[in-house]
């Protein structure tokens, strides 16, 4: 799933502060959330998800962990729907 077929997630995301396995997002993470919706250059990128929190973000952004929880490991590019 690439970044332009995941924009509702992510506003969601954004809206609610919650992740769509219902943990709470911090403020950096939300940070990170607008950055990867506004990049519009780069809507065909894969998005990630955390295996731990289950945040949806542009992989672009997610080099050094999860933007939220920190996780480091198991972070994937596999959302259903692929």
């Amino acid at each position: 799933m690439n970044i332009s077929d995941s924009l509702k997630i992510m506003l969601a995301e954004q809206v609610f502060k919650r992740t769509p396995n219902g943990r709470p997002i911090t403020d950096f993470a939300i940070e990170t959330i607008k950055a990867s919706m506004e990049d519009k250059k780069n809507y065909d990128q894969n998005i990630m998800e955390c295996a731990n929190c289950g945040l949806i973000v542009s992989s672009l952004l997610v080099e050094s962990g999860c933007p939220n929880c920190g996780l480091r490991q198991k972070i994937n590019s596999s959302i259903k729907g692929e």
